[in-house]
């Protein structure tokens, strides 16, 4: 389940508009901060010139493991700060003439453990060498529902693992998954909704709404097959709903119901996910915590898969939004292990029982659970708001499994 890569760099210039190493003129840095990478054996590694704050939060770090910065001037980029907090290694090199600005960026950041200082390319291959992080689960293969636009000023989107290169992730490509969704077989499409049709109950969604959700579904499912992939994920669908003119929740579902481990929302829930997936292999739930009294934690999410339950779904629309659909999935009664993430290699393994589920209708996620923990002192422990949830118990499983990967249960 473990396997390990070479780090792809990328390499920071901290210049300020008068930068005093690398000379003013910008036409000459572009040549002279090239002659610096290839000196430190990086020059194949994309890089930045930060000559204010705002550069440094326009930074992509999708597919990035780690960061070079070589300071060259004084000035204090805060939200340097922002880089160290993605958990992804931070290395300040020093050639000699930089030690004051390498030092004192140290400085700033010397708090966060993943920053480190290097006086020389032996020493920053060692140290990017010595923190390679390894591959969980690496025989499986997610295929990444998004657009791939978020940059560090959604810090808070880098912090789980997600994108901390834990996990074999491999992102579509927007607008070639659009081009298929417009591309299949509308017949086909159709066939399959009439199908989903008769074996549900329909509230508000017409014919044409399930029949777009079908061929959302049939694109997504190519997607990821083509991929080769082991599981999907969606992060955020809303960002999806304009170039789609519909919502993904019942043809995420219905990939739920073939089998593929499968969430949404923020991606939190997806090492739960897998995990908790590869110990049952069961359908999973992957709700948020909403609320609580005492030990009964209210769960919400607007997909499930309808395996789950005996119970026929019934199509709605999403939050009543014209032109969507999803189902609700009665949640039966019963025992169930909850997993949830922390923004590290930590989970939280607590048991439970499901005592109730119902559609509270309105703007809200069709599918309300509550949920009565055994703990009430679980809680506590608690590090987001994304969970997988699954039928049974399966905490020996889920501690043994998670002991093997190196994750450390709460």
């Amino acid at each position: 389940m473990v396997n390990t890569k070479s780090p792809s760099p990328f390499a920071i210039f901290l210049l300020s508009d008068t930068p005093e190493i690398i000379g003013k003129n910008k036409a000459k840095q572009d040549s002279q901060t090239d002659e610096v990478l290839e000196k430190y054996g990086l020059k194949k590694a994309p890089k930045a010139f930060i000559r204010e704050d705002g550069d440094i939060l326009g930074i992509n770090t999708r597919g990035v493991d780690c960061f070079v910065v070589f300071p060259y001037a004084l000035q204090r980029f805060s939200p340097l700060i922002y880089l160290a907090e993605t958990k992804k290694p931070v290395i300040i090199v020093s050639d000699g003439d930089n030690l004051l600005y390498a030092l004192e960026t140290y400085d700033y950041l010397s708090d966060h453990p993943n920053v480190r200082l290097a006086f020389c390319r032996r020493e920053v291959h060692r140290i990017m060498k010595g923190v390679k992080k390894p591959k969980l689960f690496g025989g499986i293969r997610v295929c990444l529902f998004d657009a791939g636009n978020w940059v560090l000023d959604e810090i808070a989107w880098h912090k789980n693992p997600l994108f901390q290169g834990m996990l074999n992730v491999q992102t579509i490509n927007m607008d070639k998954f659009l081009e298929v969704c417009e591309k299949v077989n509308r017949r086909e499409a159709e066939a399959i909704a009439r199908l989903w049709i008769g074996e549900s109950i329909v509230n508000e969604p017409t014919f044409e709404d399930v029949a777009k959700s079908a061929r959302i579904y049939l694109a997504m499912k190519g997607t990821v097959d083509k991929m080769k992939a082991n599981a999907a994920y969606v992060l955020w669908c809303g960002q999806f709903m304009k170039p789609l003119g519909a919502k993904m929740c019942f043809s995420i579902s219905k990939l739920a119901d073939d089998g593929y481990p499968i969430g949404c929302w923020r991606g939190g829930n997806l090492l739960p996910l897998l995990i908790i997936h590869e110990a049952s292999h069961k359908p999973v739930f992957t709700p948020e915590a909403l609320s609580n009294r005492g030990k009964t934690i209210t769960f919400r999410h607007c997909f499930a898969p309808s395996t789950i339950t005996e119970s026929k779904c019934v199509l709605r629309r999403w939050r009543n939004v014209k032109g969507t659909v999803t189902g609700y999935c009665h949640l039966p009664r019963g025992a169930v292990t909850l997993i949830n993430c922390g923004v590290d290699d930590k989970i939280t393994v607590v048991k439970g029982k499901v005592i109730s589920c119902k559609d509270i209708g309105g703007k809200n996620c069709r599918i309300t659970a509550l949920v009565r923990v055994e703990h009430e002192d679980s809680i506590r422990k608690f590090m987001g708001s994304e969970f997988a949830m699954v039928y049974g118990d399966y905490v020996k499983s889920v501690k043994g499994m998670a002991h093997k990967l190196g994750i450390k249960v709460l």
